[in-house]
């Protein structure tokens, strides 16, 4: 289906469950090697808080931010990110920036270079990725197309005021998952996406 043809989808309780199985999945948290940051300019706040969050607890000690497109405030999305993060008491030094990316395909694959060029990529075992709760199975499914020996994991950043449990209640979190829904099989067709390895990517059921 088109994201047009999704936008008109009637929300039944079977496609509800569905999208709650099948896309908004979750993953057991546990200390990684890298926080892989996708940057947004729509949900840029809940994205640094979750990775804040993952910082002080301990589970990241180095965090590689990637977004190469302009915010409202005329800076690339990782230099902004990266400011904020800062702000909240994440050091600079523990960071790493890719600021060339202008989709999640390139947000991946660009940060497989930049660990490459920086002779980190060896080092990293295991992934969390922070993005947008709507987009999770996508952001794992992107890792999984170009990263696929690494161990992910996702702790989804939610900008609504109301829980993911309860997405189908709000206009703007249907609307967002809805297009996310509309496109894993487009995706998945044409290449850009594989499907999850439980071995490298176990899902919480």
């Amino acid at each position: 289906m088109t994201c047009a043809a999704n936008s008109h989808l009637k929300l039944t309780p079977q496609l509800i469950a569905e999208i709650d199985r099948y896309l908004l999945v979750r993953t057991e948290i546990r200390k990684a090697d890298l926080c892989l940051l996708f940057g947004s300019h729509r949900s840029a706040e809940a994205r640094v808080q979750v990775t804040v969050q993952l910082w002080c607890d301990g589970l990241v000690g180095r965090v590689l931010i990637t977004g190469g497109e302009y915010t409202a405030s005329g800076q690339l999305e990782a230099h902004e990110m990266c400011e904020a993060l800062v702000a909240d008491g994440v050091p600079r030094h523990h960071m790493i920036l890719e600021a060339s990316a202008t989709n999640t395909g390139e947000n991946v694959a660009f940060s497989i270079e930049r660990l490459k060029e920086l002779g980190l990529f060896e080092a990293i075992g295991s992934v969390i990725a922070v993005g947008s709760v709507s987009a999770s199975r996508r952001y794992l499914m992107t890792l999984e197309r170009h990263w696929p020996g690494v161990i992910k994991m996702i702790a989804p950043a939610n900008k609504y005021p109301v829980d993911v449990a309860d997405w189908s209640a709000h206009p703007e979190f249907v609307a967002e998952v809805l297009e996310e829904w509309g496109k894993i099989q487009p995706y998945l067709k044409v290449g850009y996406l594989c499907e999850l390895n439980p071995e490298t990517c176990p899902l919480i059921e």
